[in-house]
């Protein structure tokens, strides 16, 4: 029989597996220059002794967090991160947030 503490530390470990995978399926998504843990929304998942930035995994949803690389339109990066996210977490729905764009190259100043 296990005891609810068992319970809980077979879920924390479950979750963190989850927001592992997720992580490496998002940041391996070419649209994608890298996780961003939020703004006043905080989007990260709290495990013991670590945290992880970008993903939030809930029971009916996952909430995942980017920063887009620059010249890719929105759309394709919120289809490429829920394309790679979906399998890990059949059942829920994938929100995706593109939080900031990667700037390649700065801006050319005005002309003088």
């Amino acid at each position: 029989m296990s005891t609810p503490q068992s319970v809980a530390g077979a879920e924390v470990l479950v979750e963190a597996g989850t927001a592992d995978a997720i992580v490496a399926a998002v940041t391996a998504c070419p649209a994608v220059a890298s996780l961003h843990g939020g703004g006043l929304r905080r989007t990260a998942t709290y495990l013991p002794g670590r945290l992880v930035e970008g993903v939030h995994v809930d029971d009916d949803r996952v909430r995942v967090s980017v920063v887009a690389v620059q010249g890719v339109p929105v759309a394709q990066v919120a289809e490429q991160v829920r394309a790679a996210v979906a399998p890990l977490v059949p059942g829920r729905a994938v929100d995706v947030h593109v939080a900031d764009v990667q700037v390649t190259h700065p801006p050319a100043p005005p002309p003088a």
